[in-house]
């Protein structure tokens, strides 16, 4: 029996965890995780940014929180007494456009940010030449710099959050979710693959490009599947100047890591579903030419590994779900969709999400506008700009 059963025990479930236990006033917490190691969880296998850069007020104030945190986050996530070490590398984002659509929908964005008290600077071609001499732009019109922006590791952050909360008396139950017992317009238990059971008074599901499916164990539909994300590590010869997280017009992403360099890019052209086959001719065919089209240093590099991991992708509109399962059972509640922006997300999540079960209500972070509500009545919640 637990007062609160969350499913699912990456940043999200952890986060949870961690938040409410530090109330002192959640009881039970209970959280069941299949993979303690998380191989196969989407964060650990994420670039790990944290960005301000965003085009709605409720996400830079969600990563504007976790930014916060993560800065803090040895500190915070102490256990023994001793301060450990966690990087918070600000090294910056840069979103390139070009055209008048992507160009007017950067101004808009960053008028967004400026709003929120955001110090980024829209760049013109020449501005941005100068701050990057390294980048080929004559074919940019514009820029937006976030220089406070910056990266974690993101397999420490999910492991920090785990530990903390299990000091704090969170149970972490190593199982599957298979099932549940529902009556009277309530999840009353969680049925494992092991075949144990176990009662809650309330049921939280955040278990990523998962949690669909354990949605619809109980009838929940949200519009969110999990989409393929591949992602390359290379090398090169010489040096540059320091790069930030750059996203091209073209939908790649490189940034620093490392000795060497990260790019990726969600591969939007195969159908939604788990893949985990790293697609070489990928790099070949679509990255390496955009790479080596923006810095010269990229035309020579050597790919040195890659991986694949999954957003939990937000078909509606590319945000999160987050709350009660509204018109359906009255103690599920949800927190989805984050289409890759999950970590740097995290702590917030864990932190709304408390004030929900233990308060009724937001007192932070007012993200009423993304209740399943919005699905229910097919209203998307558009964000122009930089997206994951």
């Amino acid at each position: 029996m637990a007062d609160i059963i969350i499913i699912g025990g990456s940043i999200m479930g952890s986060s949870i965890a961690y938040h409410l236990a530090m109330t002192g006033r959640a009881g039970e917490v209970c959280v069941i995780e299949p993979d303690p190691s998380y191989e196969w969880a989407a964060a650990p296998r994420s670039s790990g940014g944290v960005r301000l850069m965003h085009g709605l007020p409720e996400n830079i104030e969600m990563s504007r929180y976790g930014r916060e945190v993560y800065k803090d986050f040895a500190r915070l996530m102490d256990v023994d007494g001793q301060p450990g070490s966690f990087d918070f590398l600000e090294n910056g984002y840069l979103y390139l456009v070009k055209g008048p659509e992507q160009v007017a929908a950067a101004e808009e964005s960053w008028r967004v940010q400026t709003e929120q008290g955001v110090p980024n600077d829209l760049l013109d071609r020449d501005e941005l030449g100068a701050r990057f001499p390294s980048m080929k732009v004559a074919d940019i019109d514009a820029a937006i710099h976030g220089p406070q922006d910056g990266f974690i590791d993101p397999h420490a952050a999910v492991l920090g959050f785990r530990r903390k909360a299990i000091s704090l008396g969170v149970k972490y139950v190593q199982d599957k979710v298979v099932d549940f017992e529902v009556s009277g317009g309530l999840a009353r238990k969680v049925v494992l693959e092991s075949g144990e059971r176990i009662a809650g008074d309330i049921i939280v599901n955040v278990a990523g490009a998962w949690g669909p499916k354990i949605s619809a164990m109980v009838g929940m539909t949200v519009p969110v599947e999990p989409l393929s994300r591949n992602t390359f590590y290379f090398d090169i010869r010489g040096k540059i100047e320091t790069m930030p997280l750059t996203k091209d017009p073209d939908g790649v992403t490189f940034r620093q890591e490392g000795a060497g360099f990260t790019a990726g890019q969600t591969d939007t052209g195969v159908a939604f579903g788990f893949d985990w086959e790293v697609k070489h001719d990928m790099f070949d065919n679509k990255f390496w030419p955009v790479l080596a089209n923006r810095v010269t240093a990229f035309e020579a590099l050597q790919v040195k590994r890659g991986w694949a991991g999954h957003y939990a992708f937000n078909r509606m509109d590319g945000n999160t779900i987050i709350g009660k399962w509204i018109g359906g059972l009255d103690n599920f509640y949800v927190a989805t969709g984050f289409t890759g922006a999950g970590l740097q997300k995290g702590p917030a999540i864990g932190r709304a999400m408390t004030e929900l079960l233990l308060d009724g209500g937001y007192q932070t972070i007012d993200l009423s506008r993304m209740s399943y509500q919005r699905v229910i009545d097919d209203k998307p919640l558009i964000e122009k700009g930089f997206t994951a």
